[in-house]
């Protein structure tokens, strides 16, 4: 019985380090350097919401890669994201945080770009639940290009791999498209 609840006290705290020490750490060593919350204030968004559009703009400007595996038996795809910005660690601290800011302020120029597109209610300003709505089909949409190709795919295929049913497909190829379509022309291109 000891050592059962050690191992769900350990459990618990590793738990909380993981998630909640980097966010107590930067909140208190925050030397007036821009984090992504604080980005986030800036453009006047929940920090998930900005987070849910921060993900659809590093796939675009190409600084997170997606791969899809199909499990040939269900004929389902398994997403795979795959980190292509990380800095080279040999440099300098200097030049490293440099190149963090550089990137960082070119994620945050992509969602503010992409903000006017996922407020679907056009109320000026993008919910939690519109920010993750966005994401997703930014997800879906990707799959359905880059596993099906261009034009109209096979519906029920797709909604295999995408693990949906084939109501919930098309009406999310549908929106996916009405985002393309309200796309502002310099962004247009980065939805597949």
């Amino acid at each position: 019985m000891k050592k059962q609840v050690s191992a769900f006290l350990y459990l618990i705290v590793v738990t909380c380090a993981i998630f909640y020490l980097p966010k107590i750490f930067s909140s208190l060593g925050n030397s007036g350097d821009t984090t992504p919350g604080t980005l986030a204030a800036d453009a006047r968004m929940e920090e998930d919401t900005y987070f849910s559009l921060r993900e659809v703009a590093a796939i675009q400007l190409g600084f997170i890669l997606i791969s899809y595996d199909l499990d040939e038996e269900t004929e389902q795809c398994q997403t795979r994201f795959s980190n292509v910005a990380c800095p080279n660690i040999q440099t300098g601290p200097e030049q490293l945080k440099a190149a963090q800011k550089l990137q960082q302020d070119e994620l945050h120029r992509q969602i503010l770009l992409l903000a006017p597109v996922a407020d679907v209610d056009c109320s000026g300003s993008v919910s939690s639940k519109e920010g993750a709505r966005f994401r997703d089909l930014f997800e879906f949409g990707h799959l359905a290009a880059h596993c099906f190709g261009e034009g109209d795919p096979d519906l029920p295929k797709l909604a295999r791999a995408a693990g949906l049913e084939s109501k919930e497909a098309a009406k999310n190829l549908r929106d996916y498209r009405n985002i393309q379509t309200r796309s502002p022309d310099e962004i247009r291109a980065l939805f597949p």
